[in-house]
């Protein structure tokens, strides 16, 4: 009787910590990936993989987007900004969803926080194809 106590307490716990593990990890993962980012970026000058680019000689909607997280990885915020202008506003997206995913689990009320997810994609991709749009007009997409 006492094992089976004991079995069910390790079971609980396990299902409270395990989320906040996820949680923590998934930061972590994310902050050194970011800071790997930024050194390879800085690193290397190599040559960006954009399949489209290649085939058309045409930037897409995200190209730059990768050179300008990891100059954000760096402090350097204008250069981010003018490499790629929704840069900044989809790193600050990442970490206030990570910030928002703690904070569901803080409260384990039971509200789930991913409803949202789908119209945040969707929205992004709206604003990334408006972006390239008024960036191929204006002649200020990244040199190919």
């Amino acid at each position: 009787m006492n094992a089976s106590l004991d079995a069910a307490a390790m079971r609980a716990t396990r299902a409270r910590v395990a989320p906040w593990l996820a949680w923590s990890l998934a930061g972590l993962a994310g902050g050194l990936a970011w800071s790997a980012l930024g050194a390879w970026a800085h690193a290397t000058d190599a040559e960006p993989v954009c399949l489209l680019r290649r085939v058309t000689h045409l930037a897409c909607p995200t190209c730059g987007m990768t050179r300008a997280m990891a100059l954000l990885a760096h402090g350097e915020w204008r250069a981010a900004f003018a490499l790629h202008p929704w840069a900044p506003a989809l790193a600050a997206q990442i970490v206030a969803a990570w910030a928002l995913w703690g904070v569901a689990l803080a409260r384990a009320d039971g509200r789930r926080l991913d409803r949202w997810l789908p119209h945040a994609v969707a929205l992004n991709l709206g604003v990334l194809m408006l972006l390239w749009l008024v960036r191929l007009a204006t002649a200020t997409l990244p040199p190919v």
